[in-house]
C-alpha cells in the first residue's frame, strides 16, 4: 500500500531526474544473474529517496496565523467595523463621512489571517485618499478554513454582496483588489470573474494557479492540491516538479528555480493560466528582482504579455523593484501603489481605448540599487489617460 501511494504521488509530481532511467540492453545470462536483487535494492533505495524528497519538496502549512485575531487598536479617526455575516470574517475600516466611498479590498497571502488589518499605516493612507478598506481574510481565523486548500471563490462573492448593502458608506460595485503573493494570485482570479472589480494591484503575483501547501507531511502521499475551488471543484494548477531542483530549492530557501521548472509543464500551464484579459479595469503588477519564493518578475511579464497580446482595453502597468519577495513596504513601491489607486481607480481619466506603451529603465539609478525606485517600469495606457498622469 505504501509503495502504491508513493508511486501515485511520484506520477502526479512528474519526473525525477535519474530515477527509473533507461537501462542498457542485457547481453547475456551472466549479466542477468544479479538483476533481481539489484532491482529490489534499487527499488527500495528509490522508494525511500522518493518519499524523502516528497516530504521535503512539499511546503508544510504554516502554524496558526498570528493574524487570526482582530487588532486591538486602529489609527486615530478610523472606525473598525467587524464583519461576521453569511460566513464572512473581515474587518471594514472607514472614516465618518456624509457620502459613500469606493472600497479597496485587501487580500493577504499564505501567512493567513487578517494580516492587512495590522498594516495600520497603509490602511490609514488609503482612507486618507478617500477610500473605505475591507481587510478580507480567507483562511487562518477561527471562523474560516485552517489551511490554504480549495478555498471557494464563491466566498468572495459574499463580500461583494455585503458591501452592496452598506449604502451610506460604500459606492456599490466599484471595488479595487490589492493582494500580495498568494493574495495577488487570488486578486487576479477573483477580478477575472467579477466585473464589479474595477482595479487590481497584484504584488509579486503568479501568472498561473500554483499548488497549495499541505497540512501534514504524510498528506504528500495523496498528491498536490489546488488552493482554490469553484462550484465544488478544485481549480487546475501547475504542480511542482519532482526533481533535484525542487529538493535544492526547499533546502536552500531559494525556490524560484523550482517554480521556473514547474512552468515548463506547458500542458498544465495552459490549464492553470489566470485569464487576466477578462478583468474589467486597470492593473498594476509589482515584481521584485530578488524574489526567492517564485519568479514574480518573469510571471508579471507573462501577465503583461497576455494583456498586450489580447488587446486589453484598460491601462496596465508593471513596475519592478530591486527587493525581495513581496517587499511592497519600500517607500517608492508604496507611493506608486497609492498613486495608481488615486489616478486609476478613485478618479480615472476617460480614455479612447487606444493603447500606448511607455518604457522607463533605470529611473534614478542611484536609488534603484537599494530598491527606492523601480528599476524597470512598463505602462500600457489609453492616450487621454497618459496626459492626466501627475
Amino acid at each position: 500500500m505504501r509503495s502504491t501511494r508513493a508511486a501515485e504521488a511520484v506520477a502526479e509530481l512528474g519526473s525525477f531526474d535519474g530515477v527509473a532511467a533507461p537501462r542498457a540492453p542485457v547481453k547475456n545470462e551472466s549479466q542477468c544473474a544479479g538483476r533481481p536483487a539489484k532491482r529490489k535494492r534499487s527499488l527500495a533505495i528509490g522508494t525511500v529517496l522518493c518519499l524523502t524528497v516528497l516530504l521535503l519538496t512539499q511546503c508544510t502549512a504554516p502554524p496558526p496565523s498570528r493574524f487570526a485575531a482582530r487588532p486591538d487598536s486602529v489609527p486615530d479617526g478610523l472606525t473598525l467595523k467587524p464583519v461576521a455575516v453569511d460566513g464572512l470574517d473581515a474587518d471594514f475600516f472607514y472614516r465618518a463621512s456624509s457620502e459613500p466611498h469606493k472600497v479597496v479590498i485587501l487580500l493577504g497571502g499564505s501567512e493567513g489571517g487578517r494580516s492587512w488589518s495590522y498594516c495600520s499605516e497603509f490602511v490609514r493612507d488609503l482612507t486618507d485618499q478617500g477610500f473605505c478598506v475591507l481587510s478580507l481574510p480567507y483562511f487562518g481565523t477561527p471562523d474560516l478554513p485552517g489551511r490554504l486548500r480549495a478555498i471557494p471563490l464563491e466566498y468572495f462573492s459574499k463580500a461583494f454582496t455585503w458591501l452592496g448593502t452598506q449604502h451610506d458608506l460604500v459606492v456599490a460595485d466599484e471595488y479595487a483588489l490589492v493582494g500580495g503573493s498568494r493574495g495577488a494570485e487570488l486578486a487576479l482570479l477573483v477580478a477575472s470573474r467579477h466585473p464589479q472589480v474595477k482595479a487590481v494591484i497584484a504584488i509579486a503575483p503568479s501568472s498561473v494557479v500554483l499548488p497549495s501547501p499541505v497540512a501534514r507531511k504524510v498528506e504528500v502521499l495523496r498528491g498536490q492540491h489546488s488552493p482554490w475551488s469553484e462550484k465544488g471543484k478544485e481549480l487546475p494548477f501547475v504542480p511542482m516538479a519532482y526533481s533535484w531542483t525542487s529538493l535544492r530549492g526547499l533546502m536552500t530557501g531559494q525556490q524560484t528555480k523550482m517554480v521556473e521548472k514547474a512552468l515548463r509543464n506547458s500542458r498544465r500551464v495552459k490549464e492553470a493560466t489566470i485569464p487576466v484579459e477578462k478583468i474589467q479595469g486597470p492593473i498594476l503588477l509589482v515584481s521584485f528582482t530578488r524574489d526567492d519564493v517564485w519568479p514574480s518578475a518573469l510571471m508579471s511579464e507573462q501577465i503583461a504579455g497576455r494583456l498586450r497580446d489580447g488587446g486589453f482595453r484598460f491601462p496596465y502597468e508593471h513596475a519592478t523593484y530591486d527587493a525581495g519577495h513581496c517587499e511592497w513596504g519600500i517607500e517608492a513601491c508604496r507611493t506608486n501603489m497609492l498613486r495608481f489607486l488615486r489616478e486609476r481607480f478613485l478618479a480615472p481619466a476617460a480614455g479612447d481605448g487606444r493603447p500606448g506603451i511607455v518604457i522607463q529603465a533605470n529611473v534614478e539609478p542611484n536609488g534603484a540599487a537599494n530598491g527606492s525606485q523601480p528599476i524597470r517600469s512598463e505602462t500600457n495606457r489609453t492616450s487621454s489617460a497618459a496626459g492626466s498622469r501627475r
